[in-house]
């Protein structure tokens, strides 16, 4: 367990075993998989979510993974992709897939509003969700945390 954004993170499966090769990132009230897959229970939006990845990975003992690959829906791949380019790439860790759809007009303004939050918490370590505390409260409570 880590801390994270200031929450516990959660990660479902043994820490004694070896990095999976799949690890399912979600909200707690989403559905869970049909098959049991580890979990990181961690963040209530892209941005929380992928600095959880970035420091359950950071936690994992050696030899790390080199290569995360993001799969979601096609018009979120493009956001989801690079914010964790941003968050991960300076530990040395590759992130795909490499051809990335060309996301609608809203998820191009949510790139670049989550951009800028990445960048953000990279030199500060704080995504800046504390400046719109009502909408961080409506997505924690909409994802159960």
């Amino acid at each position: 367990m880590f801390p994270a954004n200031g929450r516990i993170g959660r990660w479902r499966g043994s820490v004694n075993t070896a990095f999976p090769p799949r690890l399912l990132i979600r909200c707690p009230t989403g559905t869970p998989p049909p098959q049991p897959t580890p979990e990181l229970l961690q963040g209530f939006d892209t941005a929380t979510q992928i600095t959880a990845l970035t420091h359950w990975l950071g936690h994992q003992p050696s030899p790390r993974s080199a290569r995360v690959w993001i799969a979601t829906d096609p018009d979120h791949t493009a956001r989801a992709v690079v914010l964790a380019r941003i968050a991960l790439g300076s530990q040395g860790i590759r992130v795909g897939p490499t051809d990335l759809p060309t996301p609608s007009s809203g998820e191009r303004r949510k790139l670049f509003r989550d951009a800028l939050r990445l960048t953000l918490w990279r030199v500060t370590g704080s995504t800046g969700a504390w400046l719109v505390p009502q909408v961080v409260a409506r997505k924690r409570v909409a994802c159960g945390l």
